[in-house]
C-alpha cells in the first residue's frame, strides 16, 4: 500500500496505516491469561531471537513456528487477506481468519469504543499495532521504481521504512499485563506475491492491479499464545512525536470452548 499522507492525516483518510489495537487497560495486573502449553508442541525459536525472553508467557518469540509456519508467513497472509476486500469491506472492522486456528483483528476506524470478537480456545491471535504493505508496480506517473542495480525487495523495504520508523512508542497490554519491548517485534518481510481486489485501486491503494503483484510488509506483529476461556481485554497504543501522531484502540476477546 503506498502511503501519501502525513501521519497527522492518518485517521482522517483512513487509508494510510492499518492500525490494529485492543481494549480497556485495567490498573491492576491479573493472573496470566494464556493457556500453559508444552513449548515443543507449538514453537521452535532461534537462540539469537531478541524477543526470546520478553514476557514469553503471553506472546510467542518472533522466530516461533506456529502450526509449522513462521510469524512472517502469518504476517504476509494477513496482508494478502486484507487486499481481497472491496472498497466497502476494507473499511469495516473485522476479525480476519488466516486459517482455522489463526486469526487477526483488522480495523481502519478511529473510534475508541472497544471492538468485541468471539474466538475459540484453540485459536491464536496475531496482533499488529501498525503495518504497511508496500506493493509494486504502480502507475507510471508515480515514478515508483528501484534505482539502477537495486533489487525490488531492497527498494520496497527501503520505501516502507519511513512509515514505520517514526513510531517511538508502541505498547500492548493483555488483561492489564504489559508486553515488554514491543518495538523488538518489528518485522520487515521478504518479497511475497498477492493478487488484490481491483476495486481497491480507487479507494485504498492506487497501485493495485487485480493481477499478481510483488510486495513486502513492514510493521509490528505479535502472536499471542492461546487465551484461556473467558473475556479478555487488549489495549494497543503508540506514538510518533515527530509526526504529532498517536493512536489507541481497544479490543475485547470472548474466548469460548
Amino acid at each position: 500500500m503506498k502511503i501519501y499522507f502525513s501521519f497527522q492525516n492518518v485517521l482522517a483518510f483512513g487509508l494510510v496505516l492499518m492500525l490494529l489495537f485492543a481494549s480497556c487497560q485495567t490498573d491492576e495486573f491479573t493472573e496470566p491469561a494464556v493457556v500453559i502449553e508444552e513449548p515443543t508442541t507449538t514453537e521452535t525459536v532461534e537462540e539469537t531471537d531478541p524477543t526470546l525472553r520478553i514476557n514469553n508467557s503471553l506472546v510467542f518469540p518472533k522466530t516461533a513456528q506456529v502450526y509449522g509456519k513462521s510469524i512472517e508467513f502469518w504476517a504476509t497472509e494477513f496482508g494478502r487477506k486484507i487486499y481481497t476486500y472491496d472498497c466497502e469491506e476494507v473499511l469495516l472492522s473485522k476479525m480476519v481468519s488466516l486459517s482455522d486456528n489463526v486469526v487477526a483483528p483488522f480495523s481502519l476506524t478511529s473510534e475508541t469504543t472497544p471492538e468485541e470478537y468471539t474466538i475459540n480456545k484453540d485459536q491464536y491471535v496475531l496482533l499488529s499495532p501498525i503495518l504497511v504493505v508496500n506493493d509494486y508496480p504502480c502507475p507510471a506517473g508515480f515514478e515508483f521504481e528501484p534505482a539502477e542495480g537495486q533489487s525490488l525487495e531492497d527498494f520496497l523495504k527501503e520505501t516502507a521504512k519511513p512509515y514505520i520508523d517514526p513510531l517511538e512508542t508502541v505498547e500492548v497490554f493483555v488483561d492489564g499485563n504489559e508486553i515488554d519491548e514491543v518495538l523488538k517485534y518489528r518485522l520487515s518481510s521478504g518479497l511475497f506475491t498477492f493478487t488484490g481486489n481491483p476495486d481497491l485501486a480507487g479507494c485504498f491503494d492506487p497501485c493495485v492491479t487485480g493481477q499478481p503483484q510483488e510486495a513486502v510488509i513492514d510493521g509490528y506483529f505479535l502472536m499471542l499464545k492461546k487465551l484461556k476461556v473467558g473475556k479478555h481485554t487488549i489495549l494497543i497504543r503508540g506514538e510518533a512525536p515527530s509526526q504529532n501522531f498517536a493512536f489507541e484502540w481497544n479490543l475485547i476477546f470472548n474466548v469460548v470452548k
